[in-house]
């Protein structure tokens, strides 16, 4: 993927809004109910045409598909994959005291209804090796002929899925991970062999601190993030690191969000992902302290940040001055050369499900490309200064003063002490009389 030589690119995490009609018959896919899928193959092929058009009136750099094939970002491998079998409920501590909270994301919210998550209770793998080949074929399609490397397609990971879909026929979760991630290789392999960049989507790094499905309850974290990225390396293992960029988020859900883990409990083992491109959340209140856990933290050299800058979970459409001023607070900790501006997460996590009105969304992502525009003329401006070349009027000015230092302490001219002995001599006469 494309690194900010010349100006401080951007990029978003995925998922975007999905046209009513097509969140339609998505839905009442997950209702089991009589879908044309002609019909939704067509509606499909002409969303992404849509959605990459106005990526690109946004102004966004590295675009997406927009997920407009998948039911969510990390359930549409129940359509993908084997081994799905009865449902199972999601848990988050921080609204766990909140039933309103509660309710409007999850009961009321016609999105949120459907949610739909899965225990595994079969072995994992890969039941329909089409359907990313057509992803791929439709985002080339409405590219245009454009470089595949201005792009890139999001997929779950081996840890998200363990924690989407709870384990129930594995003998440890080791075996579940290890399985989810020989299965997953291939969908990473495709993307990338069609020469586009690879988004990692795990949430679960940070969110098994305090959610869970089922009933396994909170994970012990020290153990847990290292087994998740192992599980990722082994996936990944052989694929070109400069293609791939991973994805980590506590969760885009409007909750109060007090329960999150700190970011710097979890970066040492986060670093040692095989990919070199880091992204995630900056952007929102709980978390856009932490550009400080990134300061006080030794990065690798070869790791490129992708700080989200941009809240979606608000309808405020944030200032392109403020998103300027995040970036360039992370370009002073690694370089401008090493950051690409993002937002905290995508805007259709799941279809028809969004804290953010589907509309604004778009005026967000002209804001991330307009503070990114303002970051770079600060940025490279200030690179330019040092080896800027004086004008003919500085060089001048420049010459005179280095005469000056270099006449500087010497004794004066033959001239000008006849001068001054002159003076010295009227000065002696003046005080005789």
């Amino acid at each position: 993927m494309k690194r900010s030589i010349h100006r401080i690119l951007t990029t978003h995490a995925g998922s975007l809004p999905r046209p009513d009609d097509l969140t339609h018959m998505m839905w009442d896919l997950l209702d089991n109910k009589n879908v044309d899928q002609k019909a939704l193959n067509a509606r499909i092929k002409t969303a992404v045409k849509e959605v990459v058009d106005r990526q690109r009136q946004a102004g966004v750099d590295i675009i997406s598909d927009g997920e407009m094939s998948k039911v969510g970002f990390s359930n549409y491998a129940m359509q993908r994959y084997t081994g799905f079998g009865g449902l199972t409920q999601f848990a988050a501590t921080d609204i766990g005291n909140f039933p309103t909270i509660i309710k409007k994301l999850f009961v009321t919210d016609e999105g949120g209804q459907h949610i739909v998550m899965r225990c595994i209770e079969g072995p994992i793998k890969l039941k329909d090796p089409r359907a990313v080949l057509q992803d791929i074929e439709n985002f080339k399609a409405a590219l245009g002929g454009g470089d595949p490397d201005d792009a890139f397609i999001p997929a779950v990971t081996p840890g998200q899925m363990l924690f989407n879909f709870p384990n129930k026929y594995y003998k440890t979760d080791d075996e579940y991970l290890e399985a989810a991630a020989n299965a997953l290789r291939y969908e990473y392999e495709q993307i990338i062999k069609a020469g586009f960049n690879l988004q990692l989507d795990a949430p679960d790094l940070p969110m098994r601190a305090h959610c869970w499905t089922a009933d396994v309850g909170a994970a012990d974290m020290k153990k847990y993030v290292p087994q998740s990225i192992e599980a990722m390396n082994h996936a990944i293992k052989g694929l070109p690191s400069n293609k791939i960029r991973l994805h980590l988020c506590w969760g885009n859900y409007a909750g109060p969000h007090h329960h999150d883990i700190e970011l710097s409990k979890i970066i040492k083992p986060v670093l040692k992902i095989n990919a070199d491109f880091i992204y995630f959340e900056a952007a929102n209140p709980r978390h856009e302290h932490e550009w400080e856990v990134w300061k006080e933290t030794r990065i690798p050299d070869d790791k490129v940040l992708i700080p989200g800058a941009i809240d979606t979970l608000t309808n405020h459409v944030e200032h392109p001055r403020l998103v300027a001023q995040r970036l360039e607070q992370y370009a002073a900790i690694v370089g401008k050369e090493r950051i690409i501006g993002g937002t905290d997460c995508g805007f259709g996590t799941f279809v028809g499900w969004s804290g953010t009105d589907p509309e604004i969304a778009w005026l967000k992502l002209q804001a991330l490309a307009e503070g990114a525009r303002i970051a770079s003329k600060t940025l490279w401006k200030k690179a330019a200064r040092p080896s800027a070349k004086p004008t003919a009027r500085k060089k001048v000015r420049a010459k005179k003063v280095s005469s000056r230092k270099a006449s500087k302490g010497k004794r004066p001219t033959a001239k000008k002490a006849t001068k001054k002995q002159v003076v010295r001599k009227v000065s002696k006469k003046s005080r005789r009389r």
